[in-house]
């Protein structure tokens, strides 16, 4: 499957209000394995958004988080 990804960079300092966001292409049928082998953190939890879409957060457990948003194309 083919998805368009958000990626939402978070510190402790700025939080989610001044999150660094940027959009990528993703190829997997697997978007869970996808973030365990490209991802920078360990991931924390997995969940639905109110539109369907996949959301992936992982995070250092020291406030460094980034949220992933696989939305099928």
């Amino acid at each position: 499957m083919e998805y368009e990804v958000l990626v939402e960079e978070m510190n402790p300092c700025g939080g989610a209000a001044h999150s660094v966001k940027r959009f990528m292409d993703v190829e997997t049928d697997d978007p869970e394995g996808y973030i365990r082998e490209n991802g920078r953190f360990p991931i924390m939890e997995v969940a639905r958004n109110t539109d369907g879409d996949l959301v992936i957060t992982t995070g250092d457990g020291k406030g460094y988080i980034v949220r992933y948003t696989f939305t099928e194309i």
